[in-house]
């Protein structure tokens, strides 16, 4: 029953897209994908998951691992000590050419979490787990894409590892990247840390994707790279006096979302206030 209303609903998603696409009159597409495989939980020690603490290493990772209902791994966590693969869906947005944003709430309500905190007190609420789902790109060329990772330590795209994700959610380094047109696999560890998400309510774990095309145009031949300058991300010191600055340093984000290096020989200020005069004058300041 559960699996024909996946399916259903995966294919209302599929015609949905499909009537967007011809809407826009484009080809063009991200979407993450709705149905997401899960394994576990598995129990995991205060501060660990930085240091690896994960069982599926024993069997190669997860990434060595493919979907199999009958399948049994040992966990500490579960009410017959063994769990297995489920499936779960997200909430996803997108299906359009510049952005696609995949929400995903992983919770395990066959475990009795009452009990075991009972026990072992809100330790027992610390878990980890694994999500497995795909983002797809559509379309005649390569996309370079921004995928931002909120509240992800660890994940793998197409069996590539990246270690140090979007743990707190600040999004100002998004991982870059260059998808060719198809399907991409996207392998998330998923980490509750009851430190930081607290030991009221269901232990659950809310975890978010987000990819965003670059609005410049690597795909150029003749351009190939891209340098993005994150306005919004702008720090500044505070003024003192109404027209001194605390420090002279200063912060932006800049994001390299081509395939070439870029070199920063200099940073030059073209506009700066003079407070004495009101007059604008060029500033070298790094």
């Amino acid at each position: 029953m559960y699996s024909s209303l996946v399916s259903l609903l995966g294919w209302a998603w599929s015609w949905e897209e499909l009537i967007l696409q011809r809407t826009v009159g484009t080809t063009d597409m991200l979407a993450f994908s709705l149905e997401w495989q899960i394994l576990g939980p598995f129990q995991i020690g205060t501060r660990e998951a930085t240091w690896g603490a994960d069982p599926l290493e024993y069997f190669g990772g997860f990434r060595a691992l493919e979907y199999n209902e009958s399948a049994r791994y040992r966990s500490s966590l579960a009410t017959n000590r063994t769990v297995t693969w489920s499936t779960q869906l997200a909430d996803v947005s997108g299906g359009c050419p510049f952005n696609a944003q995949a929400n995903l709430t992983v919770r395990f309500p066959d475990v009795q979490w009452l009990f075991l905190q009972s026990i072992y007190g809100w330790a027992a609420l610390q878990w980890q787990a694994w999500a497995r789902g795909s983002i797809g790109v559509t379309g005649a060329n390569v996309k370079t894409i921004a995928l931002y990772t909120d509240n992800v330590l660890e994940f793998y795209v197409d069996g590539v590892h990246y270690f140090g994700g979007d743990v707190y959610a600040i999004r100002r380094a998004p991982l870059v990247l260059h998808l060719e047109p198809g399907d991409h696999r996207i392998d998330v560890r998923v980490i509750r840390d009851v430190r930081a998400m607290g030991a009221v309510g269901e232990p659950k774990a809310e975890i978010r994707l987000e990819a965003a095309e670059s609005q410049k145009d690597p795909s150029a031949q003749k351009n190939p790279g891209g340098l993005i300058v994150e306005e919004r991300s702008l720090l500044v010191p505070d003024m003192v006096n109404r027209s001194l600055l605390a420090s002279s340093l200063g912060s932006i984000t800049v994001r390299n979302e081509g395939r070439r290096w870029i070199k920063i020989q200099q940073i030059i200020s073209t506009e700066v206030l003079n407070p004495d005069d009101g007059h604008l004058f060029p500033h070298k300041i790094g």
